[in-house]
C-alpha cells in the first residue's frame, strides 16, 4: 500500500482500462519486470487519505496495485 496523489490514480485507472496493456515495473534495486494488470480480481484500490473524496489533483489517495508478471 502506498500514499499518492488523485492524479497519479487517475492516470493508473486510464492505464488498467485498457487490459491488453504491459508496463515495465522497476524496483529500486535495479531488477526490471514487464507486468500488467490483474483483471481476474480488483486491479487497482485507490481510498482518499482523508477519509472523503479528494477535490484537487495533489490530494492523497491510500492505493493497492495487483499486478503479475509477464
Amino acid at each position: 500500500m502506498a500514499w499518492v496523489t488523485r492524479a497519479t490514480v487517475n492516470t493508473l485507472y486510464a492505464w488498467a482500462a485498457n487490459p491488453g496493456s504491459r508496463f515495465e515495473l522497476t524496483l529500486t534495486d535495479g531488477r526490471a519486470f514487464t507486468v500488467a494488470f490483474r483483471h481476474q480480481e480488483t486491479a487497482i484500490e485507490a481510498e482518499p487519505v482523508m477519509g472523503f473524496p479528494a477535490r484537487r489533483d495533489a490530494d492523497f489517495y491510500r492505493l493497492t496495485l495487483r499486478l503479475m508478471e509477464i
